[in-house]
């Protein structure tokens, strides 16, 4: 099994610390006049008014019309949810979606449930498995293609299924690291060490030590070697020093890891360089 990587200095990693969206509310072209206020107590974070607006409407004798009353069951679970009634959110956004199908945002509501529980298997299948495509409903909420790929990650990462991992973040950034959110970037390397994959981790860790202090891209760097990666590890040590040529600490690792590679007088003429710089 391959151990769990370190980086001791780094921040908490992105993917563990990784919140899906909560639903907005946003919408104002909402397609029932009676959906205006409870949507307006929701945006402005009134979590009681807004539920009990949605009582009071659902509690009027008149003939509803099946979306408008999903709806409405959609906007109380949500209210109900962080109120902090889990259970109530659950039977509400079952129900809005017995009436109404074709959503997202109660699946939105019930996978957030899962993860107010920690329950990362529950949301990563609910989520993997909802087909819902863009429904077009004015007051529904879809997730876009990037943050469900994101979300299913950082799911897959909780529980430690890291093929799934890559799979999910290359197909939100197909282009790779390159791509990908700078506070990612980590994870990406931490995953290229978890799954053994040397070429991965040269990729992104030559994009790390451009935008992190030295000591904190030596420390990625040095991973590398600690884990065998010193062939892979070697040329980027050789371009940051490129840009670097003053910073000892550079130079003390390329003349080892020359050493260690058999490159002798690569390291015998950084030896001097530096024996020279440091005599002026």
């Amino acid at each position: 099994m391959l151990r769990k990587v370190q980086l001791h200095t780094a921040p908490e990693s992105y993917l563990t610390g990784y919140r899906l969206s909560d639903i907005s509310f946003e919408q104002t072209d909402l397609p029932y006049s009676s959906l205006t206020p409870i949507w307006e107590a929701m945006r402005n974070g009134a979590w009681d008014t807004a539920g009990s607006l949605a009582r009071e409407a659902m509690d009027e004798r008149r003939i509803f019309h099946p979306e408008e009353r999903a709806a409405m069951n959609m906007a109380l679970a949500e209210a109900e949810r962080r109120l902090g009634a889990t259970d109530s959110a659950k039977r509400l956004a079952g129900r809005s979606l017995d009436l109404f199908a074709n959503q997202h945002a109660s699946h939105r509501i019930l996978i957030s449930v899962h993860l107010g529980r920690k329950d990362f298997t529950a949301a990563y299948l609910h989520l993997a498995n909802h087909a819902v495509g863009d429904t077009g409903t004015p007051w529904d909420s879809p997730l876009d293609y990037v943050e469900t790929h994101t979300a299913l990650a950082a799911w897959a990462w909780q529980l430690g299924e890291w093929d799934q991992v890559a799979d999910h973040l290359l197909s939100a950034w197909p282009e790779g690291p390159a791509q990908m959110p700078a506070p990612l970037r980590e994870d990406w390397f931490r995953l290229a060490l978890y799954r053994g994959q040397a070429q991965d981790a040269a990729e992104v860790a030559a994009l790390l030590v451009t935008e992190l202090p030295v000591d904190r891209g030596d420390e990625i760097l040095q991973t590398m070697v600690q884990n065998g990666w010193m062939e892979q590890a070697l040329p980027i040590y050789t371009e940051a020093f490129t840009h670097r040529t003053d910073n000892e600490l550079l130079r003390r690792r390329l003349v080892a890891l020359n050493i260690k590679q058999g490159n002798i007088e690569e390291a015998r003429r950084l030896t001097r360089t530096g024996a020279l710089r440091l005599a002026a």
